[in-house]
C-alpha cells in the first residue's frame, strides 16, 4: 500500500513540476524573447489534469478531502460505524460511476487529437482514470476496515 501511495504522490509532484516548468517557459518565450511556443500551454494543461487526479487519489488515502462531519462527531460506537459504512457505500456508487465514465470518455475521445501536441485527447482523461483507480482501491480498503471495525466492536461498552 505504501508503494501505491508513493506512486500517486510522486506522480502528482512530477506533473506539478512539469506544469510549472511549461508555464515558466511559456511566459519567458512569450514576454521576454517574443517567440511564443505552440506546445507549452497545452502541455501545462495536460500536466495540470494529471497532477490534480493523481493528487486526489493521494488525498483520498490520507482522508484530506473536505468533508462535512458534524453528525459523525456527535455519534459514537455502532451508530457512528453504520453511518460511516452507509456514507462509504453511497460514495462507492459515485466513484464507480465516475470510473466507468472515465473509461467511456476515453473511448469516445480517442480519435480526437489536441491542436499543438497532436496526441489523443484520451490521454488527458487517462489521468482521471488512473486517479479514480487509486481512489477506488483506497476506498475499498476503507470499507473493509469499517466492516472489520463493525465486526469487532465491543458490545458491552457501546456508546
Amino acid at each position: 500500500m505504501r508503494y501505491l501511495v508513493r506512486f500517486y504522490d510522486t506522480g502528482a509532484l512530477i506533473c506539478f513540476v512539469a506544469m510549472m516548468g511549461c508555464v515558466v517557459l511559456e511566459v519567458f518565450t512569450r514576454n521576454v524573447i517574443h517567440i511564443p511556443t505552440t506546445w507549452a500551454e497545452e502541455s501545462s494543461r495536460f500536466f495540470f489534469v494529471w497532477s490534480v487526479f493523481l493528487g486526489s487519489a493521494s488525498a483520498w488515502f490520507r482522508g484530506a478531502h473536505i468533508v462535512v462531519n458534524v453528525l459523525p462527531h456527535r455519534l459514537s460506537g455502532r451508530p457512528k460505524l453504520f453511518l460511516q459504512l452507509t456514507t462509504q457505500l453511497l460514495t462507492s456508487i459515485f466513484v464507480l460511476c465516475a470510473w466507468f465514465g472515465a473509461i467511456w470518455i476515453m473511448a469516445i475521445s480517442y480519435p480526437s487529437k489536441t491542436t499543438a501536441l497532436e496526441i489523443s485527447i484520451s490521454y488527458f482523461y487517462l489521468g482521471l482514470f488512473i486517479g479514480l483507480t487509486g481512489i477506488t482501491v483506497f476506498h475499498a480498503i476503507q470499507i473493509g476496515e469499517t466492516i472489520n471495525d463493525l465486526k469487532h466492536i465491543n458490545y458491552s461498552v457501546e456508546g
